[in-house]
């Protein structure tokens, strides 16, 4: 079973940021599942194995 993990880009935060924070996690061994745009914002699921 995997654990699962959302990344949410900040409200007055920059794509590049976010975009900077979503490699790292991936660098860090979590895959990318899924993303969505919301009313929030961008909302991106993680998934590693345990």
């Amino acid at each position: 079973m995997g654990r699962y993990m959302f990344l949410e880009k900040k409200t007055l935060e920059k794509m590049d940021t976010f975009e900077k924070r979503v490699n790292e996690t991936a660098s860090a061994g979590w895959r990318i599942v899924n993303f969505t745009e919301t009313h929030r914002g961008i909302t991106v699921l993680f998934e590693r194995e345990r």
